[in-house]
């Protein structure tokens, strides 16, 4: 970014927080910026000018993801060196809580200006952490400052309930995303009552029938309605020197293994939901959803969608057979424990995938007529060939790359194909230890060496800077298309110097076609009411099928 938009920048920033400071108590607001326009540093910002401009040295609240707690920690010391910043997360949550207790229950002020925690604190039930809820509340909070607040679009959640139940009585309340509008207008008000609870309170009001994205009318209220609580930019707005962003769909025909996976598993779900219906005979057969069960038909769906990313992740390969001969190899070294009967080993492998199945038999060295699989096993699918031809192309052309997938399992695969296509990597998932994370972003960003990195869509795709890289593929696309966009930006950002490119994969001929177009509708009605001068068209470039509709086209039709 150049040195007149740097200011540009941070004078748009230094107006807002004066208008903010403004205000008085009991402000809320949402700074929904565009990813990748800076929201952590307007955010201390407003801190900064709270403590100059108001006296008001905190204590402030910063709840974000665990992906971003460090990288918040860095940026107040970099900003805001005067300010007492405590981490209140992990083994260090555990070993503070007494002496805040302590201080709290003596009305003594906290030994802090700002509290990190993360949104875990406020999502589980154990007698720990509501006992350090507790001690949060004791506090008069001046700031409560929800980073990725998206977390808070559903307020029948625990998250919702138990952060707002501190939150209500902060002088201000902060929230920070740059994506509001998720899935659904619902979802967005769920974000406004929580925002300003007093206002936007809609106690036993079914807001998923009440807010239609069909109600232009409604849409057009909604914009006016928002208009003063939330500041929205886009990178389009306030940042013409940023790199351009180039968004590319690749469509990938499967080849016979794979579409042979994908059809038998249409045949076998097909027969299982015809079979209820000639069971019972008063059943309306138009809609799947009138036929299976609701679980049944999200475990379909994930199915169709598992093979559409890899073959592997369902079992064909390794038979019923070849199972009971591996349960009886593996029961002897104790791989699920040896107070496990063969029998109950067998039944715990009929429930994995080849891929499992092929890690655990390597990883305890069994050989047999149908043992690992071949290097050659990874490349089935059509994403990975198109990977295959793909990366060394990026690399020689001097890219460096972002691979997300929501599945950790995709990722496992992944590693493999990029161990056998030689490329070196790191990852990131929700696995990885949170004092780990930033360590993996400061090291794929600084050593050039490193040519992709893969991260679970979820854990790595908020948040995190990772400008390192200048292109991004999105291997299996998410039903919120928010999730995604949040990846898209973890490298289209301020700091970035190169285009960036972004590639979606779409298995043709698979469900991976509808949820694209579904996302593609729901990323309309984000336009429509979050910018100005677009409108919703009736028509759609597509309908919004529901799962149980897709399906039953697929099973029924």
């Amino acid at each position: 970014m150049g040195i007149l938009a740097a200011k540009c920048e941070c004078l748009i920033v230094i107006k807002c927080c004066k208008m903010f400071t403004g205000l008085g108590p009991n402000f809320a607001s949402i700074l929904a910026d565009e990813m990748g326009l800076g929201k952590t540093i307007q955010a201390i910002t407003y801190l900064v000018m709270l403590k100059y401009l108001n006296n008001d040295s905190g204590p402030h609240l910063i709840v974000c993801p665990a992906s971003v707690l460090e990288n918040w920690g860095r940026e107040l010391k970099k900003w805001c060196p005067s300010f007492s910043v405590l981490h209140y997360h992990g083994a260090a949550r555990s070993a503070y809580a007494k002496e805040l207790n302590s201080l709290a229950k003596s009305g003594l002020p906290p030994p802090f200006n700002v509290l990190l925690v993360c949104y875990s604190l406020f999502e589980r039930h154990s007698s720990q952490q509501k006992d350090e809820r507790k001690i949060l509340k004791r506090w008069q909070w001046s700031c409560v400052l929800m980073d990725e607040a998206h977390a808070l679009k559903d307020r029948n959640s625990y998250r919702w309930k138990n952060l707002m139940s501190l939150a209500r009585n902060a002088k201000q309340r902060l929230m920070l995303t740059g994506t509001p509008l998720q899935n659904d207008l619902h979802e967005l008000w769920s974000l406004l009552e929580f925002m300003m609870p007093n206002l936007f309170a809609t106690e036993d009001v079914d807001l998923k029938k009440l807010l239609t994205a069909e109600n232009n009318s409604l849409i057009n209220h909604m914009k006016f309605i928002l208009g003063p609580f939330i500041l929205r930019r886009l990178k389009s707005d306030v940042m013409q020197q940023l790199v351009p962003k180039i968004q590319q769909v690749r469509y990938v025909a499967m080849e016979k293994q794979q579409e042979d996976a994908y059809k038998d598993a249409i045949e076998d779900y097909r027969n299982a939901s015809l079979g209820r219906i000639g069971r019972n005979a008063n059943t309306n057969s138009e809609n799947i959803y009138n036929i299976l069960p609701r679980r049944q038909i999200s475990n379909y769906f994930v199915q169709f969608r598992k093979i559409a990313n890899h073959p592997l992740l369902v079992r064909r390969i390794y038979k019923d057979e070849d199972v009971v001969r591996f349960a009886k190899k593996l029961h002897p070294l104790g791989a699920f424990g040896f107070e496990c009967t063969v029998e109950r080993v067998a039944e715990e492998l009929r429930s994995y995938n080849d891929f499992s199945i092929h890690r655990l038999l390597l990883s305890y060295g069994i050989t047999d007529r149908k043992g690992v699989l071949s290097d050659n096993e990874v490349l089935l699918s059509a994403k990975c060939r198109e990977l295959a031809q793909l990366l060394p192309s990026l690399k020689r052309d001097g890219h460096r790359v972002l691979i997300f997938s929501q599945w950790t399992s995709m990722l496992d695969i992944l590693e493999w194909t990029l161990d056998v296509i030689g490329f070196t990597y790191r990852r990131l998932d929700g696995s990885t230890q949170v004092a780990e994370r930033q360590t993996i972003v400061d090291t794929f960003n600084n050593d050039t060496s490193i040519f992709a990195c893969l991260l679970s869509t979820r854990a790595g795709g908020q948040g995190l800077n990772l400008t390192g890289a200048d292109t991004v593929v999105i291997h299996d696309m998410d039903f919120n298309p928010q999730i995604d966009r949040q990846a898209e930006d973890r490298c289209h950002r301020i700091g970035q110097t190169k285009p960036v490119t972004i590639y979606r994969l779409v298995t043709k001929g698979t469900v991976d076609e509808n949820v694209y177009e579904i996302a593609k509708r729901k990323l309309v009605l984000d336009a429509a009411v979050l910018e100005s001068g677009i409108e919703m068209d009736d028509k759609g470039e597509s309908s919004e099928k529901t799962m149980g509709e897709i399906l039953s086209a697929i099973l029924l039709g």
